[in-house]
């Protein structure tokens, strides 16, 4: 009870009683909640169709971009690695976690992925995940789906590994690497939440909604939510290093030798991420959508035709979504089904890349 008054008085503080939810901090009752799943990318409707065609258009060109620098690059590290940290990836985006106010956050990955794949690598990764995330699981919307590939898969990734790769040349040291990396995963945040407010600014007039309020909520709890990537992004990488410190990327020529090994272990983190962490993920609204109930535009969301992985849950004729053993295991289920598709697609991927690339007898003859 005493935790709960707490909550209550911090809720109180920020002026967030008219949200629809209460803290609660109560472990018991929260294993017996049924879980609610919440969106994390930018929905239809709240950017205006002139912004959404301009950033698909420069989206567009971007991942074009990045498919060919990926293709002309024939990594015999990078290719067969993508589709694995794509699983990561979009499993770990599944779970979200508090981050000490009435707010969610989830992983982004832009950061994680760059290091390990290097830029391009990392925006083919994102935007993989981002598509399966629309059109399996409504999660995003088609139209503003150059949005969030420009904030997430483009900014994100290249944005990151920009920073790294400076704060790495400066401290070339593996601690040096692992602080490099988490500040990357850092400021990859904050950077795609400015992108959207840029985005949110240019499509409605002034006046209409406060602009101010949204930069100012965008980049409070994005600044929170960015604490949360680079700790996880840092776990990931220090584990990396410590036992394959040639996978991290590096301007030079690919040194990575047995992937299988890491591929697998890789696969079988992801699944069971899906499976066993995303259905006990918090039930808080994220970044963006606090920001969109608090400041009005959540309002102009569009409604989109549920799908039978909508919202990150498995719906099945005859189960009752609000029993809180189903909502659990219906995520799990789609959690699985989701990384099970971006596993396959990245395999295929794979394939047709590496199809093209040298074999041992050719390099040997070479």
């Amino acid at each position: 009870m005493k935790s709960s008054r707490r909550g209550r008085k911090v809720f109180a503080r920020f002026g967030w009683q008219h949200l629809p939810f209460r803290p609660t901090f109560d472990f018991g009752a929260f294993l017996l909640l049924p879980r609610v799943s919440v969106r994390m990318h930018i929905p239809d409707g709240v950017l205006s169709p002139g912004v959404c065609v301009g950033t698909g258009v420069i989206a567009a060109i971007g991942l074009q971009q990045a498919f060919r620098r990926l293709d002309q690059a024939l990594s015999t590290r990078t290719v067969p690695l993508t589709g694995m940290v794509a699983a990561l990836v979009f499993a770990g985006q599944m779970v979200n976690f508090p981050i000490g106010l009435p707010v969610s956050g989830h992983l982004i990955g832009g950061a994680l992925a760059a290091i390990l794949l290097g830029p391009w690598g990392g925006a083919v990764a994102l935007s993989l995940v981002l598509f399966i995330q629309m059109l399996l699981f409504s999660d995003g919307g088609k139209f503003a789906y150059g949005a969030n590939a420009l904030n997430m898969a483009l900014v994100g990734s290249m944005g990151a590994w920009c920073v790294f790769q400076a704060l790495r040349a400066r401290f070339p040291t593996p601690r040096g690497t692992l602080i490099a990396g988490m500040i990357a995963a850092w400021v990859s945040v904050l950077a795609a939440a400015a992108c959207f407010c840029v985005e949110f600014w240019l499509s409605y007039p002034a006046g209409e909604f406060p602009i101010s309020r949204v930069w100012l909520l965008m980049a409070s709890f994005h600044s929170l939510i960015g604490v949360g990537e680079a700790l996880i992004t840092g776990g990931i990488l220090s584990i990396v290093l410590l036992q394959r410190p040639d996978l991290v990327q590096t301007p030079g020529p690919d040194s990575a030798t047995r992937l299988g090994p890491v591929i697998g272990a890789g696969c079988i983190v992801a699944l069971l991420i899906a499976a066993f962490a995303s259905p006990f993920a918090s039930n808080l609204p994220d970044g963006l959508e606090a920001v969109a109930q608090q400041t009005g535009f959540d309002t102009r969301i569009a409604q989109t035709t549920p799908l039978v992985l909508d919202d990150y849950s498995l719906a099945l004729p005859g189960t009752n979504p609000e029993d809180p053993l189903w909502s659990k295991v219906a995520t799990a289920l789609a959690g699985l089904l989701g990384t099970g598709t971006v596993l396959v697609l990245g395999w295929l991927l794979s394939r047709s890349l590496t199809s093209r690339l040298p074999s041992a007898e050719d390099l040997h003859a070479g």
